[in-house]
C-alpha cells in the first residue's frame, strides 16, 4: 500500500531522475521518469498512488492557487486548472507543502520567477503527463491496454479525486484578480493582470487546425496563432480544445478534436469565455497580426 510518505518519496525520487532537482524545470521529463518508477509497483499501488495524486490536487482546489494559474500563465479552465496543480506537484513536496501553507510563496519559487523574467514558457508549469502518470504507467504494466486503469479504479473506493473544478468562490472573469493585490501581493507584483497582454510569451504547442479556414460568424482569416487546452476523458481518449482570433471581426472562435479529426470552427460559449478571459486577453494582443 502506497502512503503519503511513500507518494511524495516517489515524486521527489522521479524529480532527481529527471534532472530537475539541479537543473531547468521541464514537466515532460518529469512525468516519464515517474511513469518509470510507478511501472515498478504493483497494480493496486498504482492506483494508491493515483489516489493520493487525487488527494493532493484536491487540496490546491483553493481560490488563491487558482488565481495564481491564472496570474502566472495568463490562462485559466478547469481543465487547465487541473493540469497546473499537477505541474505544482511535479515541483516536489517541500513546495507543495510551502503552497498549503502560504500560495503567495509561490511568487519566490525559481520556475515562477524564471517565467516571470522570460527563461521560462509561461505554460511550463501545465502538466497533463503528470496528471495521467498513474494511468500510462498502468497501461504499461497491462500491456498497453488503455482501459484497463479506468475499469480497476472504477472497482476502487471513491476518493477525493482530482477536484476538476475551480474553487466555488471562483468568481470567473477580471475582476476577481482585482482581490490578488491583498490576498497574493507577492505574485501580483510580480505577475499583475496585463502582463501578457503587454508582454506575450509563447504557450505551450497545442496540436494546430488550418488557419486559413474562414471564421464561422463572418468567414474573416484567422489568427496564425492560438491557445489551447487538453484533457483526458473518463474512457481515456484525449480531447483537445483550440482557440483563435478572427482577424476581420476580433471574435474568438473554437474548435474540439477527439482523436484524429478536428470538429468544425464555431463560436466560443460567452459564459465558457468568463472562464477563459486570458484567452481574450491573448488573442487580443497580436499573436495573430
Amino acid at each position: 500500500m502506497v502512503e503519503i510518505d511513500e507518494f511524495w518519496r516517489i515524486v521527489d525520487r522521479a524529480r532527481d531522475d529527471a534532472g530537475v532537482a539541479t537543473g531547468p524545470f521541464d514537466d515532460a521529463a518529469v512525468a516519464e521518469a515517474l511513469v518509470a518508477r510507478l511501472m515498478t509497483l504493483s497494480r493496486d499501488e498504482i492506483l494508491d498512488f493515483d489516489d493520493l495524486l487525487g488527494e493532493v490536487i484536491a487540496r490546491l482546489d483553493t481560490w488563491e492557487v487558482a488565481v495564481a494559474c491564472q496570474l502566472i500563465t495568463g490562462y485559466i479552465s478547469d481543465d487547465a486548472f487541473s493540469s497546473f496543480r499537477a505541474g505544482l506537484v511535479g515541483l516536489g513536496r517541500r513546495t507543495v507543502e510551502q503552497i498549503f501553507a502560504d500560495p503567495d510563496s509561490l511568487a519566490g519559487h525559481p520556475v515562477v520567477i524564471d517565467i516571470a523574467e522570460g527563461r521560462c514558457e509561461r505554460m511550463a508549469l501545465y502538466s497533463e503527463d503528470l496528471l495521467f502518470a498513474a494511468s500510462s504507467a498502468f497501461a504499461g504494466i497491462s500491456g498497453g491496454d488503455e482501459d484497463a486503469f479506468w475499469e480497476a479504479l472504477d472497482a476502487r473506493p471513491e476518493s477525493a479525486g482530482s477536484g476538476e473544478v475551480l474553487p466555488p468562490d471562483w468568481k470567473p472573469g477580471a475582476g476577481d484578480a482585482e482581490r490578488a493585490p491583498e490576498r497574493l501581493p507577492r505574485l501580483w507584483a510580480l505577475l499583475p493582470p496585463g502582463r501578457w497582454a503587454s508582454e506575450p510569451r509563447p504557450a505551450k504547442a497545442v496540436p494546430q487546425a488550418d488557419p486559413h479556414e474562414g471564421c464561422p460568424l463572418c468567414g474573416g482569416e484567422l489568427s496564425a496563432q492560438s491557445v489551447g487546452s487538453s484533457s483526458r476523458r473518463d474512457d481515456g481518449t484525449i480531447l483537445t480544445r483550440e482557440f483563435r482570433r478572427c482577424l476581420d471581426c476580433s471574435q474568438v472562435v473554437e474548435r474540439t478534436k477527439r482523436g484524429d479529426g478536428w470538429d468544425a470552427w464555431r463560436e466560443t460559449d460567452t459564459v465558457e469565455l468568463d472562464h477563459l478571459v486570458s484567452v481574450r486577453i491573448l488573442l487580443s494582443a497580436g499573436l495573430g497580426s
